[in-house]
Formats: C-alpha cells, structure tokens, sequence
C-alpha cells in the first residue's frame, strides 16, 4: 500500500488518494489504531462526574518531596505517564475507520468489536473460545470467525468503495490502471 505523507508525522491510509485497495489485514490494521487511539481519547463524561465544586478541595501533603506533590516519597519515575493526546490526523483517521463499520450489520459489529478490541491490546491472534460467552454462545468458535471474516469483508467493501467497479474485473475489482 503507498502511504503518502501530508506534513511532518502524518501519513495518509485513504486508499482513494494512494490509487491502490485496502486489503483485508490493512483494513484490520486501520481498526486496531483507530482503537488504540479512541482510547487515548478523554472521557467528558466520566470528567464530568469527577467534578464536586467550582472550587477545588485542596490538600497539603507535608512529605510531598521537592518537585513531586503526586505521590509523596514516590520519585517522578514511579508516578505513572499519561498517554500523548490524539492528533487531529489520528483522530479523522479513527472517524473514517469506524466509518467503515456502518456496513457491518449490529449483531456482527459487536462481534468485530470484541475481535478488534483484543487485537488493539496486543493478543497476536483473536480468542475465539474466549469471545463466545460476550457473544452470548457456549459453542461455535469457528462459527464466530467466520462471521467475523465476512463482517470485515463488509468493511473493507465499503473502504474501497470509490476503487470498486461492478462491471470489471473479478469479485467487481477492476484491474483498469486509470483508476
């Protein structure tokens, strides 16, 4: 897949503007980021509900250390780091993936979450005995990836769209090098 660069640490994935089709890993791959990245997203809502007063209750601590007034006797190094914030690159990246899931009917795009949502935690493959009971099923684990082939397949129907051609080529990919 070309990748074309729209200013420093940016890539763009739009397989319109690379003139070549997403494939079903890349697709895949897509929904994986955009997971990683809606969790590095805040949640306003949980925000809100942390909030007591206008004005803050404030504590001192006498052992707050030097420079540290998180954790006391903790160094800065045991404090744990906030994740970076979203770019807006990644953040329309992420809208445009999950975007893709519209093709998806509702029973298969809770199946595609679950699958998606262990991949973005680092599992190299997909649990399928592990995501039958989120699922509701106490047998079929092929059945569930299956499901989840074909419902990916929807996505990457609809990520391709514009590069798509009924009338050419198999399975409605046209080989035409205008495109």
């Amino acid at each position: 897949m070309t990748k074309l660069s729209d200013g420093p640490g940016r890539v763009d994935n739009d397989p319109s503007a690379a003139g070549s089709l997403l494939s079903f890993a890349e697709v895949e791959a897509r929904l994986v980021e955009a997971v990683r990245v809606s969790w590095r997203l805040p949640d306003r809502e949980a925000g809100w509900q942390r909030v007591r007063s206008a004005w803050p209750e404030i504590m001192r601590e006498a052992a707050a250390g030097d420079y540290d007034a998180r954790g006391g006797d903790l160094s800065s190094s045991d404090v744990k780091l906030r994740t970076a914030a979203a770019t807006r690159g990644e953040v329309a990246d992420m809208e445009q993936a999950f975007d893709w899931l519209r093709a998806v009917e509702d029973d298969d795009r809770r199946l595609v979450a679950l699958a998606i949502g262990c991949l973005a935690r680092g599992d190299k493959q997909v649990p399928w005995l592990r995501l039958r009971r989120p699922m509701g099923l106490t047998h079929g684990a092929e059945g569930l990836r299956k499901r989840y082939t074909r419902a990916l397949g929807r996505a990457c129907r609809r990520a391709n769209q514009g590069l798509l051609r009924r009338e050419a080529g198999q399975g409605g990919i046209s080989n035409a090098s205008q495109i």
